[in-house]
């Protein structure tokens, strides 16, 4: 793990925010966060020796997801592992979700990491090695009521998941798709869960999946990660 570089997306909160904060919290990583929302980083300052990058992302503009690559490439001279981890959803029935929702959901979970992954690929083929990971869910293996667009998304991710890992494998760069059920985070807050449901429910907590994703990077070169499961031992599914 020293000296790795990694790039994560969705990192002011949730499952995105655990990672770099364990990654900061070691310091021998090379670390990209970023967020919409920069202000929201502030707790990685307490880390920071230099190696911590923050920077301001909206993952659905193309752009902006190509001047974070290059900007990680300038800074750190390569990138080792990909985290596509931002992703919203919206708790709707069928009828109830707009078009426009539904393009939203599909922009921020799928495109965003069909987008960073074409931009970083051709730096991992040249380093013949590298580590990509699509952050999935439970959902994107059963599919559920009222999330209609939120699991096509997710179903979307494990497809393209799987093909990296057929198209990508034998240029040294390992795909994982990671599929955790709920978590204990803001995710959904104010579009079908409550802050106070939530608290009691006994879901995953950031620090699980934190311990999780880091799993996946730190298997022997023999062996790989290819999809991870993960539940609460608080729930039963």
């Amino acid at each position: 793990m020293t000296n790795k570089t990694w790039l994560i997306t969705g990192t002011s909160s949730g499952f995105g925010k655990a990672l770099a904060t364990l990654l900061a919290k070691k310091g021998t990583v090379n670390l990209v966060a970023t967020a919409r929302n920069i202000e929201k980083l502030h707790y990685l300052d307490e880390f920071n020796h230099g190696q911590i990058q923050k920077l301001t992302l909206d993952v659905t503009n193309q752009h902006e997801i190509q001047a974070v690559v290059e900007k990680t490439n300038t800074i750190f001279g390569k990138i080792d592992i990909l985290v596509n981890n931002a992703g919203i959803g919206r708790t709707l029935s069928i009828t109830d979700t707009t078009m426009a929702d539904y393009d939203l959901v599909m922009d921020t979970n799928v495109r965003s990491a069909f987008a960073f992954t074409k931009q970083t690929v051709p730096t991992m083929v040249k380093q013949h090695d590298g580590q990509i990971i699509m952050v999935s869910s439970v959902t994107g293996v059963v599919g559920h009521a009222d999330e209609t667009a939120y699991t096509c998304s997710k179903f979307a991710l494990r497809g393209l998941g799987q093909a990296l890992d057929k198209e990508l494998l034998d240029k040294g760069i390992r795909t994982c798709v990671f599929c955790p059920h709920a978590g204990a985070t803001e995710f959904e807050v104010g579009f079908g869960r409550t802050k106070e449901g939530v608290a009691k429910s006994g879901f995953l907590t950031p620090e699980d999946v934190g311990q999780a994703l880091l799993s996946v990077c730190t298997q022997t070169k023999n062996s790989r990660i290819v999809e991870l499961r993960l539940a609460s031992n608080n729930v039963k599914y």
